[in-house]
């Protein structure tokens, strides 16, 4: 996460999404602890990223309170994440917002500081950049899942990556109900597909899996990883009528 992120189309679809299932008083997830690992680091200057902020006139109305407080960032030039966290844009929230270092033995320090954090809460949702470290695999049509412990230096910026043992150790949280890993699709084959594909490798891991896609722009996708059928269940049926409501721009995978 960076600061010239905030507000923009993806901020504004990440907290539609998460007010609509944990903020809204016939949410059956409402109550919830909360913990939203940020993955910040410092602003990049070398492309336009986080300039999508034209985007209110096609979700007016959608969340009233949402809109306005992040046009009021936007206007009053206060993107920055601390900003964003005063909003009080979710109930029962927290924040970690230790900067993510960039070599590999602050790395592991910083996971533990995050775990412990999280360690309380119910709900846990993760904001790397780019989403899971992925090695695209195009004539597979698949994904190579790469670890901190292995494959760190694949990427040219870790900081901007959850590892795929970084996320099974925020899901055996003890008091854990839901893991929410963010997604930032590539250019490996087609979006859907890359979202079927990531779904079936993480439900034979983690069981039980579900996940949606914002549309505009580019494209990305929110995969919950739930601690039981029960819950994933609960979870879905919210999603559908999330889906239902706001088809234009989200669409379910189960």
């Amino acid at each position: 996460m960076q600061d010239r992120y905030v507000a923009d189309i993806g901020d504004f679809g990440k907290f539609q999404l998460f007010r609509y299932l944990f903020n809204a008083s016939e949410s059956p997830l409402i109550g919830k602890a909360f913990a939203q690992i940020w993955f910040l680091h410092d602003d990049e200057t070398h492309n336009r990223d986080g300039s999508h902020t034209d985007y209110f006139d096609r979700v007016k109305g959608s969340d009233p309170y949402l809109e306005s407080s992040l046009m009021t960032l936007l206007m009053q030039k206060r993107r920055a994440v601390s900003e964003l966290q005063q909003l009080k844009l979710l109930e029962n929230a927290k924040f970690f917002e230790t900067k993510i270092p960039n070599n590999f033995e602050d790395r592991h320090l910083w996971l533990s500081s995050a775990l412990q954090f999280s360690l309380y809460t119910q709900i846990v949702a993760l904001a790397p950049d780019n989403g899971m470290a992925l090695r695209c695999k195009r004539e597979e049509g698949c994904f190579e899942h790469l670890s901190l412990a292995h494959d760190y230096r694949q990427k040219r910026d870790p900081r901007k990556y959850i590892f795929s043992d970084e996320v099974g150790y925020f899901y055996k949280l003890p008091h854990l109900e839901i893991c929410i890993v963010y997604q930032h699709l590539s250019r490996c084959f087609a979006h859907d597909r890359q979202i079927e594909v990531l779904l079936d490798d993480l439900r034979a891991r983690f069981g039980y899996v579900v996940a949606i896609k914002h549309r505009p722009y580019s494209p990305r996708a929110f995969f919950f990883l739930c601690k039981s059928d029960v819950i994933k269940e609960s979870l879905e049926e919210r999603l559908a009528r999330f889906e239902k409501r706001f088809s234009e721009s989200w669409k379910l995978f189960r």
